[in-house]
């Protein structure tokens, strides 16, 4: 990432560079829609949902990630990576346990995908 302007090394499990998002409000704080992939496990039953943000910094270029593994949305006119759905590696950059029910949904999602069952 980079962070005034000092480029720091991340941990290496996704690619893309988080960096200051060009917006204006900065942060980006509230509620906002995401663009979910087709067949998204992630977002399976809340893609139409808002979840809450607050961040100055995102991902606007993804690296060589697949399309079908990045959820998008959009602040001030500036697009960034909202969520990422990488095999059992699942990502947001908006706060899903301040997100309500969708948030809610979200995580259980994810938890199916490790037990293999739904979850109640």
């Amino acid at each position: 990432g980079v962070e005034h302007d000092i480029p720091t090394d991340g941990l290496a499990a996704l690619p893309g560079v988080v960096e200051e998002l060009h917006a204006v409000p900065l942060p980006h704080m509230g509620w906002n829609t995401v663009q979910a992939p087709a067949g998204t496990r992630m977002f399976a039953g809340v893609a139409d949902q808002r979840f809450f943000f607050v961040h100055s910094f995102g991902v606007r270029r993804p690296g060589d990630l697949p399309a079908g593994e990045v959820t998008w949305a959009e602040h001030g006119g500036d697009r960034f990576v909202a969520g990422v759905e990488h095999g059992p590696l699942w990502s947001t950059q908006f706060h899903p346990e301040k997100s309500g029910q969708a948030g809610a949904r979200l995580l259980r999602n994810w938890v199916e995908t490790l037990t293999g069952q739904e979850a109640a």
